[in-house]
């Protein structure tokens, strides 16, 4: 698979770039790790061992997943998924505590912050398009205060000429706004000022993701071209420029 050169690329961060799962498992096991209520009530559940940890791990993601999409459709405020996400599976190993649920949830973004895993390829890629003159936003739906620093500690942030998030964007990908907004933030030339040169930006830009509805279906209906990141090889999404289940097609 060849990719035509673009001179715009909008990327988005968690699971993309920025190995949110082994992230997200790792500082989930260690912050239970350090709470003996936590860890017993997992443990006589599950058993002793990282594998108990790892299936708590994927209990909760299931909840996460569900009530992201809450967040998403704009049915659960930010807050409450913060800490909600926590308590539903807590609830399920018979701790039922508010306090805890929400404590844990700010110590979980905290954590969050200092881990640095990437996706393979992910540095390589963005090295790839800096050295052939694309210049990279980050368009992401995740939390404003933590997507900035997980860019810092993972030592990536030097790629990116801007940071697009759905919070300061005032939508949510896949709304078409966001990323209208984005391609005025990267390019810097706004539509309402010279439409015909913002057309062009928009004509030169690549959305790089791996969401089939948030990423990719999200940037088709906006009317830029797409490279989906299949890593969880999911059904191929129909019409999509360009699908691989790696990073290496930046690398060719």
């Amino acid at each position: 698979m060849k990719i035509k050169p673009y001179r715009y690329y909008l990327i988005d961060l968690d699971r993309t770039l920025w190995d949110f799962d082994s992230n997200s498992e790792h500082a989930i096991g260690l912050l239970i790790s350090r709470n003996p209520r936590l860890l017993q009530a997992v443990q006589s559940a599950e058993g002793t061992g990282e594998e108990a940890l790892h299936r708590f791990f994927m209990r909760y993601d299931r909840l996460n997943h569900q009530l992201w999409a809450l967040y998403e459709k704009g049915e659960m405020s930010k807050d409450d998924l913060r800490w909600k996400r926590f308590h539903e599976a807590f609830r399920w190993y018979g701790v039922e505590d508010e306090v805890l649920s929400r404590q844990f949830g700010e110590d979980y973004l905290e954590q969050m912050v200092c881990e640095n895993r990437l996706m393979p390829g992910a540095r390589e890629m963005l090295e790839a398009i800096r050295a052939a003159g694309g210049k990279m936003a980050i368009l992401s739906n995740g939390f404003r205060e933590v997507q900035y620093r997980k860019l810092r500690g993972a030592g990536i942030g030097k790629y990116f000429s801007a940071v697009v998030v759905s919070e300061e964007a005032g939508c949510l990908k896949p709304r078409p706004g966001i990323f209208a907004y984005a391609v005025e933030q990267l390019s810097g030339i706004r539509q309402i000022d010279d439409p015909a040169a913002w057309l062009e930006a928009k004509r030169q830009t690549l959305m790089i993701g791996d969401d089939p509805v948030n990423d990719i279906e999200g940037a088709q209906i906006f009317g830029i071209d797409q490279f989906y990141y299949n890593h969880k090889h999911n059904r191929a999404i129909s019409h999509a420029t360009y699908e691989s289940p790696d990073l290496t097609p930046f690398l060719e």
